[in-house]
């Protein structure tokens, strides 16, 4: 009886269309128009037509009705449907958040070729679903390069509703690289390209571009707390919810519910920020792209978080965990809703559990880190490769060029000189290219030393801060937790040893591990991490205020290093203050002059003797302080006296 259900569960969902559920009313009367077609052209048309509405429909009645359409379009010989059926299947991977797939089937697909010319419309869909899948793959670059040849592009033939797209696409990767003010301008601009073309035809767009600048306004929000543009969020967001509905937009429609909750969430209206972020959740698995359904619950699970219902917190963002799982979705989404199993935890007093979500953590981590680094080689060497190529086409591109001025400058009278240059010229090329091979050879060895150098630093590097910071802790750890086997250790002191070990231990960790991503870092991107921190510590310390003012100097690049000794001085600065200090307000502040950014950490508690404390043989916090500020190269002053606020002060340029 069990074997004869599991094979109609099988057969019911080979016969069924998929999806089960009336999504819309729109996809309703679509897949009622194909299966009342009369003829089998007719019936190409509504296939094609039902894929057109993607962002709505689950990654599986995509895949079923593309490749209905795709066996239609070959019978009817129909090159255009053809094509369209090839976009809406690879459509179905994205909506599947098989994202590896996507790229490469564009790029080799024989029925896009000549689409420009053919169909324009599709042209644009195909490279902004490319667009789509190098931003999710972290490949922002390439992303952001494409969408500003498919604006020039679009505005050259006069596209209107390409551009809008690629606008809009813009201005999410600019947000994505932390360049909000580049993000707002892209959005504001296809605004206003809908406002004075004022046609319904782009309402669909308005909602897409409406939400992301809703989610800019939030950000904004969160560090600003202004009236106005708490105003400016609610006129974009509500504006995109009413949109959404009345298109249908299912996609959009669980983004905007999800983005207003947490809103909702910041400004402590709990019932309402709840509400919303269940029903965008349930929109979300009605379209069933798994990515945006991980995200939408992290946010649920963090919501239920600030309001210490740490139950439901963990419950959700488990939930979350498995999706990603059974998808074989990895990376900062899986971190992220571990990190908020871990802080439900802790927060609930439940050790032992925190403690494995502490190990689930690092090897999640350690895996993404070691993935990135090979990606970063990958990437050094395909640069290489064109940068030969390049080269190459220039050198053949010149040679062409000097061989057209020796057929076409000369005259009979020149005839003798121009065979006698001609001779010196060969002889000078072959001369030339011996040079240019060695060259060639030289730059590869060059480039090949460099390489391996730079890979054994790294190692080298890495192997030492993981030693220094968590073999240290780890250890300490370890040697706590034998101490509470022992019948005379007071257990209490000892898990207070073990909790703040660990604290400190994950924050080393986690900055260690951003600071090894890149070479260079961003003083936006440093400063957006003293911001999280901030944060952090806010629900951790929920009895003081931390306070965020000023903004990172644009423009202003840091070495990896540097940022991370920096990041770490200001994280020990905040803990000496929340430990110490006994203020209630703490504030992070940041101002820029004369080419110096200055960083602070102001708490207005009863503050110490300087001198006293430095005399001491035991001040680890202010000695590792004056060991990183050596180290990378930056100034630090701490200002404090007895019963007044303490100022820790850095100063760092580029």
């Amino acid at each position: 009886m069990r074997n004869n259900h599991r094979l109609f569960l099988i057969v019911w969902m080979l016969a069924m269309p998929v999806d089960v559920v009336c999504q819309s009313a729109s996809i309703e009367n679509a897949k009622q128009k194909i299966y009342s077609s009369k003829t089998e052209v007719e019936r190409l048309a509504n296939l094609v037509a039902i894929g057109k509405l993607r962002n709505s429909l689950h990654g599986d009645t995509i895949l079923f009705y593309a490749q209905w359409a795709k066996k239609l379009a070959l019978q009817l010989n129909d090159s255009r449907s053809l094509a369209w059926a090839e976009y809406s299947l690879i459509s179905s991977d994205l909506a599947k958040g098989k994202t590896d797939s996507v790229i490469q089937k564009i790029d080799n697909n024989k029925a896009f070729v000549n689409i420009h010319t053919s169909d324009a419309a599709l042209y644009y869909k195909i490279q902004l679903l490319k667009a789509n899948a190098l931003n999710r793959v972290n490949n922002r670059t390439a992303a952001l390069e494409l969408q500003l040849k498919l604006l020039g592009e679009s505005e050259k033939e006069g596209n209107t509703n390409a551009q809008l797209f690629a606008l809009n696409f813009i201005g999410a990767t600019y947000l994505n690289v932390a360049k909000p003010a580049e993000a707002k301008q892209a959005w504001l601009q296809g605004l206003q390209i809908i406002k004075d073309k004022n046609k319904a035809e782009n309402n669909e767009i308005a909602a897409y571009i409406l939400s992301n600048l809703a989610l800019y306004y939030f950000n904004d929000y969160y560090i600003k707390r202004t009236k106005e543009t708490g105003d400016s969020f609610f006129t974009a967001i509500n504006k995109t919810i009413e949109l959404s509905r009345q298109n249908e937009n299912l996609g959009v429609l669980a983004s905007a519910l999800s983005i207003r909750g947490n809103f909702y969430g910041v400004t402590h209206q709990f019932d309402a920020g709840e509400k919303d972020i269940k029903e965008g959740l349930e929109v979300r698995k009605k379209v069933g792209d798994p990515l945006y359904i991980i995200n939408d619950l992290a946010a649920l699970a963090d919501f239920y978080l600030n309001q210490k219902k740490y139950k439901n917190a963990v419950e959700t963002a488990k939930e979350g965990i498995a999706v990603a799982n059974s998808n074989g979705i990895k990376g900062s989404e899986v971190i992220s809703l571990i990190t908020i199993t871990g802080s439900a935890y802790k927060a609930s007093g439940d050790y032992q559990q925190y403690s494995n979500t502490l190990e689930q953590y690092i090897a999640v981590a350690d895996s993404g880190n070691r993935l990135n680094a090979a990606d970063k080689i990958t990437e050094i060497q395909t640069k290489y490769e064109v940068q030969k190529k390049e080269t190459l086409i220039a050198q053949q591109k010149l040679a062409l060029f000097q061989r057209k001025l020796l057929l076409y400058g000369g005259s009979i009278l020149a005839a003798l000189l121009l065979v006698f240059f001609a001779y010196r010229f060969k002889k000078y090329q072959q001369q030339q290219q011996i040079r240019l091979a060695a060259m060639l050879q030289e730059k590869k060895l060059q480039h090949d030393a460099a390489v391996k150098d730079a890979e054994e630093n790294e190692r080298r590097r890495i192997a030492a801060e993981l030693h220094d910071n968590l073999g240290v802790q780890a250890n300490a750890i370890l040697h706590n937790s034998s101490l509470l086997q022992d019948e005379h250790t007071v257990a209490n002191t000892v898990v207070a040893d073990i909790k703040e070990t660990a604290k400190e231990m994950l924050h080393n960790l986690r900055e260690t591990l951003w600071a090894m991503k890149t070479t260079d870092v961003a003083a936006a991107d440093l400063w957006l991490r003293i911001i999280n921190f901030m944060k952090q510590m806010g629900r951790h310390y929920t009895t003081i205020t931390f306070k965020v003012e000023g903004e990172a100097p644009p423009d202003f690049i840091l070495s990896s290093t540097k940022a991370l000794n920096i990041v770490l001085v200001i994280q020990e600065a905040v803990n000496n203050a929340v430990k110490h200090s006994g203020a209630a307000v703490i504030t992070a502040g940041s101002t820029t002059k004369s080419n110096e950014w200055t960083i602070s950490i102001r708490d207005e508690g009863k503050g110490f003797d300087l001198n006293a404390v430095q005399s001491k043989a035991d001040h680890y916090g202010l000695e590792n302080i004056k060991q990183r500020a050596m180290a990378a190269d930056f100034k630090y002053l701490i200002e404090s006296n007895p019963g007044d606020v303490t100022v820790v002060s850095l100063m760092v340029k580029p």
